[in-house]
């Protein structure tokens, strides 16, 4: 295949997908600009997932004794041969078909954008927002459910497998910080999701606690803390929200505990001597 600097391809993970890659597939067949081929990163599918899949894609069954999202991305990545790269989930569509060329548009023109990526924001023409080290907030730089990436910066480096949810805003804060790049958020462009399994309260949570250890610290810090269990009491918000909140400052105060336990056993081991 020869290599075309506007080409890219599709690397998609499945896992029991039937439901919902086709609808991915098609939406990435309208597009004025469809990949290249497409790489499959399949970590166990039992239904009819794998015979879904177009003509001359690329396997990859994941490798390892337990899943890691980061890790089967990665995996993925040693098939790809173009200078970008789409990663889009196996139950995400593009309903507009000149979305892929808007963000390629993007890349291509100016060499500060490492990223682009697709958010549901619903506007009336296809627009985007450039997220720096001066605006990022932890959760913005970016979503692998549906983004378009140079390659290049994914071969540099790529996403730690250390990091158990939220690893592309890792890896987003490492674009920001290490190589002062930006990444265009792009809405308006039809990006659906068409998930049957709603999203959960453990993986917003997970989030949420990999982005405090990872990203942002400060989210650990008290102050932080006591804002986020005024929200789990505040009557203004809905019961789902309170339960949430409720939930993610337990988690944060556990986050805390092994540093407590071991800043008071320093204590201890100074009043010793």
């Amino acid at each position: 295949m020869e290599r075309a600097s506007t080409a890219y391809c599709a690397l998609i993970r499945t896992f029991n997908s039937e439901r919902t890659v086709s609808a991915t597939l098609a939406s990435l067949a309208a597009q004025t600009c469809p990949p290249a081929h497409h790489i499959f990163v399949d970590s166990g599918s039992t239904d009819s997932t794998l015979r879904l899949l177009p003509p001359g894609s690329i396997l990859h069954r994941y490798q390892g004794p337990a899943f890691n999202y980061a890790e089967a991305i990665n995996q993925g990545l040693q098939y790809v041969d173009t200078d970008y790269v789409l990663i889009i989930s196996s139950h995400t569509m593009l309903s507009d078909k000149h979305a892929v060329s808007f963000a390629m548009r993007l890349l291509a023109d100016d060499q500060s954008i490492g990223a682009a990526y697709f958010s549901n924001e619903p506007s009336q023409t296809t627009k985007y927002t450039l997220i720096d080290s001066r605006n990022f907030n932890g959760f913005n730089g970016m979503w692998n459910t549906c983004a378009l990436i140079r390659t290049s910066l994914l071969r540099k480096r790529s996403f730690r497998p250390e990091v158990f949810s939220a690893e592309d805003q890792e890896w987003a804060s490492w674009l920001f910080e290490k190589e002062r790049k930006c990444v265009a958020r792009i809405s308006g462009a039809g990006m659906e999701y068409n998930n049957p399994i709603p999203y959960s309260l453990r993986k917003r949570l997970n989030e949420h606690i990999a982005v405090a250890m990872f990203v942002r610290p400060e989210m650990l810090r008290w102050r932080y803390i006591a804002r986020v269990a005024y929200r789990a009491i505040r009557p203004v918000s809905t019961f789902r929200e309170r339960r949430f909140n409720a939930h993610l400052a337990a988690a944060l105060i556990g986050c805390r505990l092994p540093a407590l336990r071991q800043r008071a056993q320093r204590s201890q081991s100074a009043r010793r001597f």
